[in-house]
């Protein structure tokens, strides 16, 4: 059934005030008329819908009513009321009322009361057959009881600026989709904020219905339901998107197997606990209490949709929310009209109460003349001393550099020995920068909770928790001690958070203890126009961006992280960015390696490929330790060979941010973190046209989002106070950055990476690996609960693994 508000009819009608039946829009009024052979001319209803005039519409509406109360009549005829027969679950049965000592209600009333309810229920079934065989009548369904389709959804709570392909992308990862349409308001063009996806497969719809609900897009928390909607399976509606269907299917509106419905969704928890508990979802089959249920909340489900179409108005405001005073918003227009930027408020009058207390603390949270500031800065670098001479760009110092593939083994079992040591001491904490999105992937969850394919099904975070558990039980059998904690600190943005903190709640936070576990948020910056003013994303709306990973200084004190570091007396910090599955969480070499060395700043790199290979440089440069862009290289240096190593180029130290940091540095932070520049991204920024209210998504870069690096604090500190261990590339670099099927740095890249360590790791205990299968599965995939980096296999010596395999104890 469609909706349709005409212009003419702006309030609900008597009907609906009286608390009568639900009235079917007066567009099939006009078309009852019809079918009952009424002279449409001399009623006035001979126009189209748009032209109709009130008394007109007031006539069709008046047969549509005799037609229902006609069809109710019928019925109550051939159904006269009955006593209803108890059955044994009733909630009226006599046992249950005697038991119950607090209700002293008589039998009698108990008996009315029952009826009185299967009356009720009789009537509205009545009611809505009536109204759906109308509809039949009046051509807008095939027939009364026509069955919504089985593998659509409606996806509701959209932001505005969400595109079809956005939802196809995303929602892609499931199955093939057939047609995914964001519903647009046909005179101005705007997304209504609900949208209709149409899987090829059932399967693939209620896969999407389970992992979907809640989840983030473009900053909206969106709901996901079936599709209670038969209206698509009319021609007289969305005429492209059926013959886009039709393509795959044959029969009525594109669906072949179009039938009278035969399955119902039981509900029997509200919709809160449904979004918290997915069990809560079940088919029955031709149950017909469920059907009646269906009917007895028609009225609920009407008043539902109406506001899912924004056809409602709010006329309460939360009363916990209050508009900020009139001099709070004359103190803060001022503050922003002295720094140009007083168009952020543009809407503001328009605005509800809620909407104006959001906008304003956003506000409130930006310096205007500071943003302005570092906008200025980074559009324009202000000049350095060495402006205009040459950069002098070194490889590191060798007292500064070890390598894992040139070491003494002696020096690295020294350096996993004393790393060891201090994580049994409680000194030792894990920082985690997972702010971004799996958008790359397919998703809109954090990547964190990405599942590369893994035989074990592992997402990305519960490998890296299950190295911090193995981290602390090595720590534990070496010292001896008991109840050792490695703190894991874990950074996400503001899409990402509640995401973040429901995963691991869902997930008994992998075996850690919860108190142990910190979710905190990087900040944001609004984002500019190319003409330097901040843009809205929708009236109520700044548009802003996270600040980037060199974000995590300043929430380190934003959070309290540093502060509760100070409590458990933190000395030594890794971190290291999510998308990487092969990290090595609280490396014991790389803690033992840095805390040798005294330094403030170590780093983590692997060698580069080739000389084309684009990846940052770890090297020196101007006497100071500093990340260099391979875009900043030219050829000559890039091409360069190790003097001392001619097989090997000069510059090979690449980048993966994977860092130490001594708690000593990080009681710094105040002294140099502004000092950080500034980086300018231009991108495709959705934003409000102030003049004319409209939201636009561009189709080219119409503005900047500004971010800090976190490798940007390293040209602040000196060569002596800094180090760098080149490791494996193979046992600890696959990151996760492309949608799966790419070939590179993807989900099938990271997942063989990891089954390749583990073949390895059998083999060099002594075991060995078989496959009847292709060449890429003879991996086997070892759980870090068994072991962190190799560790502890003696038990796989001399025998045989099938592969693929995954490793989850000894046995």
């Amino acid at each position: 059934m469609i909706l349709t508000q005409p212009n003419s009819l702006n309030k609900v009608h008597p009907v609906l005030e009286r608390g009568g039946r639900t009235p079917v829009p007066p567009s099939h009024a006009l078309l009852s008329a019809r079918g009952l052979g009424v002279d449409l001319q001399s009623s006035g209803l001979d126009q189209s819908p748009q032209d109709l005039k009130p008394h007109a519409l007031h006539v069709g509406w008046r047969m549509l009513m005799h037609a229902n109360y006609t069809m109710n009549q019928s019925e109550d005829a051939k159904n006269p009321p009955r006593s209803p027969q108890r059955d044994e679950h009733s909630p009226f049965d006599g046992a249950n009322v005697e038991a119950d000592a607090d209700a002293n209600v008589p039998q009698a009333a108990v008996d009315e009361a029952a009826q009185e309810e299967l009356a009720e229920k009789l009537r509205r079934e009545r009611e809505a057959r009536a109204q759906a065989l109308t509809l039949e009548i009046v051509g807008d369904l095939p027939f009364a009881e026509v069955k919504p389709p089985e593998n659509v959804l409606f996806v509701c709570k959209l932001n505005p600026v969400t595109e079809d392909e956005d939802l196809n992308l995303i929602f892609s990862r499931f199955g093939k989709i057939i047609s995914c349409e964001v519903i647009r308001d046909k005179r101005t063009g705007d997304s209504l904020q609900y949208a209709f996806i149409e899987f090829e497969d059932q399967k693939a719809c209620e896969q999407a219905y389970f992992k979907m609900q809640g989840v983030l897009i473009d900053d909206h928390r969106i709901h996901v339901d079936f599709s209670q909607s038969v209206s698509r399976l009319s021609d007289n509606w969305r005429t492209a998107t059926n013959s886009k269907r039709a393509k795959y299917a044959g029969g009525f509106g594109g669906v072949a197997n179009l039938e009278k419905k035969r399955q119902y969704r039981a509900m029997d928890v509200d919709e809160k606990e449904r979004t918290e508990n997915r069990d809560g979802y079940d088919m029955v089959m031709d149950k017909d209490d469920l059907r009646n249920k269906r009917y007895q909340d028609m009225a609920s489900t009407f008043s539902t949709l109406l506001d899912k179409l924004h056809l409602t108005s709010k006329d309460e405001e939360d009363p916990l929310v209050k508009e900020p005073t009139d001099q709070e918003l004359k103190e803060l227009q001022a503050k922003y009209t002295q720094a140009g930027q007083e168009q952020v408020f543009t809407f503001y009058d328009e605005l509800s109460t809620e909407e104006k207390a959001g906008l304003f603390e956003r506000l409130k949270s930006f310096d205007p003349n500071y943003i302005n500031e570092i906008t200025e800065k980074a559009l324009h670098p202000p000049p350095t001393s060495n402006e205009g001479q040459e950069a002098t760009l070194e490889p590191l110092p060798d007292t500064a550099t070890a390598s894992i593939l040139d070491s003494k083994d002696e020096d690295i079992q020294s350096w996993y020995t004393s790393g060891l040591e201090l994580v049994s001491k409680g000194q030792v904490a894990v920082v985690l920068m997972a702010g971004g999105q799996g958008t790359r992937l397919g998703s809109s969850d954090p990547k964190g909770c990405f599942n590369i394919g893994l035989p074990s099904q592992k997402s990305l975070f519960q490998i890296q928790a299950e190295r911090i558990w193995k981290v602390q039980q090595l720590a534990e059998k070496q010292s001896g001690k008991k109840d050792i904690i490695v703190p894991w600190y874990v950074m996400t943005s503001g899409p990402t958070r509640r995401p973040t903190e429901r995963f691991f709640e869902e997930h008994k936070y992998f075996g850690l203890n919860k108190d142990d576990v910190l979710i905190f948020e990087q900040g944001v910056l609004p984002c500019i126009s190319n003409e330097g003013k901040i843009l809205l994303e929708s009236k109520a709306k700044v548009a802003v961006a996270p600040d980037g990973n060199g974000g995590i200084y300043q929430a380190l004190l934003t959070s309290n992280v540093r502060t509760d570091m100070r409590k458990r007396n933190i000395q030594h910090i890794h971190a290291y960015c999510v998308d990487n599955c092969l990290v090595k969480v609280a490396d014991p070499t790389f803690i033992g390696f840095a805390a040798s060395k005294d330094v403030d700043i170590a780093t983590k790199v692997v060698r580069k490929r080739n000389a084309k290979e684009s990846v940052g440089l770890i090297l020196q440069k101007n006497g100071k330790p500093d990340v260099v862009e391979y875009s900043e290289i030219d050829n000559a240096t890039a091409e360069a060979k190790d003097p001392s190593k001619p097989d090997l180029l000069k510059f090979r130290a690449a980048n993966i941010v994977n860092h130490y940091y001594s708690f000593r540095f990080l009681e710094t932070i105040e002294d140099w973190v502004h000092k950080l520049p500034h980086h300018v991204a231009r991108k495709k920024i959705p934003y409000v046209d102030i003049e004319k209210g409209e939201t636009i998504k561009p189709d080219k870069p119409n503005g900047i989002k500004l971010e800090l690096f976190v490798f940007d604090v390293f040209p602040l500190i000196s060569l002596e106070k800094f180090a760098c261990m080149e490791v494996k590339r193979e046992d600890e670099f696959s990151p996760l950055k492309n949608a799966k099927g790419t070939g590179e740095d993807d989900p099938d890249t990271s997942k063989q990476d990891i089954l390749n360590q583990g073949r390895r790791w059998v083999q060099n205990v002594g075991g060995s690996v078989e496959s009847e299968s292709a060449p890429e599965e003879t991996g086997v995939e070892i759980s870090p609960l068994v072991s962190y980096g190799g560790e502890g296999l003696e038990f796989l010596q001399t025998r045989t693994i099938k592969a693929p395999a995954v490793i989850e104890k000894e046995d």
